[in-house]
């Protein structure tokens, strides 16, 4: 994967982490955007606008480890990506974009839209560009 999140101050309780399960087979690199895939409480690494954003996998996951728990950061300052042809505007809230780990405006503001909420935009950058994002799942919803 590309373009995981970096530079992660944590806020809270240290990233106020939460579990989650994950498949048993999936590579999961730290730093990776999550999303809520399934139930019960079972989440995958994001891949497209409007999935239901959880939070940060606060470690690596490989394919073969069996491991089907994992913690995910969710609150905290993150550097992300927006896509490109994407901006990130200060102080607007951003979603999950079309690709794995990027980030852009959103543009629903509908309670079913709210879930898309990655956080909110400490700064503006555009195409391809990184800035930090507030994140506090839940809080900012």
């Amino acid at each position: 994967m590309a373009d995981e999140s970096s530079n992660i101050t944590l806020l809270g309780n240290k990233g106020d982490i939460v579990e989650f399960t994950v498949a048993a087979g999936a590579a999961i690199p730290k730093g990776t955007l999550m999303y809520l895939s399934s139930s019960p409480q079972t989440v995958s690494a994001t891949s497209a606008e409007g999935q239901y954003f959880m939070g940060i996998a606060s470690c690596e996951k490989t394919a073969s480890d069996g491991v089907t728990k994992m913690g995910l950061i969710t609150h905290c300052i993150a550097d992300l990506t927006c896509g490109a042809g994407e901006t990130m505007v200060l102080g607007a809230p951003v979603k999950t974009g079309a690709a794995a780990n990027e980030v852009n405006v959103a543009d629903d503001n509908t309670v079913e839209g709210s879930a898309e909420i990655v956080g909110i935009a400490l700064e503006t950058v555009g195409n391809n560009g990184t800035g930090a994002v507030l994140i506090n799942v839940g809080k900012q919803r």
